[in-house]
């Protein structure tokens, strides 16, 4: 289920989902880049996650944050899976924390890791929160009170994200520079400090998730090269190689896969 955040979080948030199930045994999850970084929230205490560079044991913390991924991840859930995941812009990490984006890449922290102690009164209230109103109310208050302290957002960043997203990730990129008038170097440090990747790896993963949303929308008798061309990949070898580097799976593997919750995370 996706639902939308309030007004004023519109412009840091891109949207929450919620994802359960009902299965009790250990089961594995993928889920790889969308190019926006995500605040998880478990929603049950019965739940045990852990992934293969991050055990967080039989105490679950009341939520963990993950910073862009430059593959794909699984984590081990045991027990009814009940999350939250709240969606953040491709910038946001920067202005909640005040650090380089990419310092985050690959990434899974506690709020504590990122802000010390100052997090420990929001990360109380949450974990105490009885109800998803309340949960998102805690996680709104925190992320409203911190947007605010940072230092807002840049308006060039910005108008390149348009730009790119527009495009659905097919610009080339002296025709972004020409459209934003700076420096590729210029827009490689601001992508660094305020996203986490490149530009052009920015672009690739939006192109990559235009691709994905063609190919979900596909009929079974289309083949997948409408896709491939329609997204704008020179040919199906090309997308084949990318899309196994960035799912761990093939096209088909993943056209088959009857439990996917979201367009980036599916169940094995």
């Amino acid at each position: 289920m996706q639902f939308e955040p309030s007004k004023k979080l519109v412009p840091f948030i891109r949207h929450y989902l919620l994802l359960h199930t009902n299965e009790l045994e250990e089961m594995t999850y993928r889920l790889f880049s969308d190019g926006q970084p995500g605040i998880v929230v478990p929603l049950t205490k019965n739940m045990l996650i852990s992934t293969s560079d991050y055990p967080f044991g039989d105490q679950l913390p009341s939520m963990f944050i993950y910073g862009q991924m430059s593959a794909y991840r699984d984590l081990k859930i045991q027990g009814q899976m009940a999350l939250l995941v709240v969606v953040l812009r491709p910038f946001a990490l920067n202005l909640l924390f005040g650090m380089s984006a990419d310092e985050l890449n690959d990434g899974i922290f506690l709020p504590t890791d990122l802000i010390g102690a100052e997090a420990i009164p929001f990360e109380r209230k949450a974990a105490k929160s009885k109800s998803l109103h309340e949960v998102i109310d805690t996680i709104e208050s925190f992320l409203l009170e911190r947007f605010q302290k940072s230092n807002g957002l840049n308006h060039d960043l910005l108008f390149s994200l348009e730009i790119i997203n527009k495009h659905e990730g097919l610009i080339r990129m002296e025709n972004l520079l020409k459209e934003l008038q700076m420096s590729e170097r210029q827009l490689e440090r601001l992508y660094r400090r305020q996203i986490g990747v490149s530009p052009k790896k920015f672009m690739n993963v939006i192109r990559f998730q235009h691709f994905l949303k063609i190919f979900r929308d596909l009929s079974a008798e289309t083949k997948l090269t409408t896709a491939v061309y329609k997204a704008g990949y020179y040919d199906q070898s090309h997308l084949n190689n990318y899309f196994k580097t960035m799912t761990g799976i093939t096209p088909m593997e993943y056209r088959l896969n009857v439990n996917k919750l979201a367009i980036n995370f599916m169940r094995f």
